[in-house]
């Protein structure tokens, strides 16, 4: 019976991590699509979630929900102007940095490592914490 738990278990993890990545390249396609006769617009937006120490590594799942929602908050990025956005990164660190999020009962602290524009690419390094009460 553990055996089958398990095997349920990673396919449960697999089709979940297969889910986001479908639904993240929709939304890229849905974006492109959106700007791809406007170079100097914003088209993707690239969310990196680094550990911020080796002791409290936080599960693949948790780190690709944190991730997916931290995008989907930057999304207002895509099809704004590049020059407009470098000029704005210490706004989006804000709306970033500190936040906490509720995942799986446990709440996460997040914080912003650095932001960067390349081209018509937003990239975030993220960094998240869980929080002790």
């Amino acid at each position: 019976m553990s055996i089958h738990q398990y095997n349920y278990t990673q396919l449960y993890v697999e089709m979940h991590k297969y889910l986001q990545e479908n639904r993240d390249l929709r939304t890229d396609i849905e974006n492109l699509n959106k700007t791809k006769n406007k170079q100097s617009l914003i088209n993707v937006v690239n969310v990196h979630l680094v550990p911020k120490n080796q002791e409290e590594l936080i599960s693949e799942d948790i780190q690709k929900e944190i991730e997916s929602d931290i995008k989907s908050e930057l999304k207002l990025v895509i099809g704004q102007k590049a020059t407009y956005v470098k000029d704005a990164q210490p706004l989006y660190e804000k709306l970033i940095t500190q936040k906490t999020y509720i995942l799986h009962d446990k709440k996460y602290i997040v914080e912003v490592k650095s932001i960067v524009l390349i081209q018509t690419e937003l990239t975030v390094w993220i960094t998240a914490q869980e929080k002790r009460t």
